[in-house]
């Protein structure tokens, strides 16, 4: 899920007139039996462009059973833009699931575009049934911090500040950015 600077236009991500009787040869199905055909589930897109890829990304989808869920779902039932530019509009953020998943969706959204940001904000929602395997009141007994989070309170900046002003932390501040990176050196 996310960008993937891929323009799929409105081409299927899935093997159009798919059939176990295509490869039918004198009476032999040269079709493996445990074959499953490809559902044909249409889906929309504002976007008409098909870009390089856009081409890889569908070949993904269809050699990995994959569907794009952009134009399939209550919440982006009509393929929205995902990305605007000077250049204009593009659907280029997805969120891709197994076709084998696709009855596990509740829904997919893709949020209005604002100010902060040229991407619009794609949401999924999925109907999971997780089933807990260990006690966590004995985790708890034992002092296992299993959930770990930090609250922030009113005196979590004076904390932060006074962090950050100790000699170790800008020492550790100083190294890294002193370091130089591989993938940040020029290649020659």
């Amino acid at each position: 899920m996310g960008d993937m600077n891929a323009r799929t236009g409105k081409c299927p991500d899935f093997i159009t007139g798919d059939s176990c009787q295509i490869n039918n040869f004198d009476a032999k199905n040269l079709i493996p039996n445990y074959y499953e055909v490809d559902t044909e589930i249409s889906r929309n897109n504002q976007d008409n462009v098909t870009n390089v890829q856009g081409k890889s990304l569908l070949e993904l989808c269809i050699a990995s059973r994959l569907r794009i869920l952009n134009g399939r779902f209550i919440g982006d039932s009509l393929g929205y833009y995902t990305y605007m530019s000077i250049n204009g509009y593009s659907a280029v953020d997805y969120a891709l699931i197994s076709e084998s998943l696709l009855s596990s969706v509740k829904y997919f959204k893709t949020d209005d575009f604002t100010y902060l940001s040229d991407h619009v904000q794609i949401q999924l929602t999925l109907n999971c049934n997780i089933k807990q395997t260990f006690d966590l009141k004995s985790h708890i007994e034992k002092k296992w911090k299993y959930f770990k989070r930090y609250k922030w309170t009113e005196n979590s900046h004076n904390l932060l500040l006074k962090a950050l002003m100790s000699e170790h932390i800008k020492n550790d501040i100083m190294k890294f950015e002193l370091n130089e990176y591989q993938e940040n050196q020029k290649r020659g």
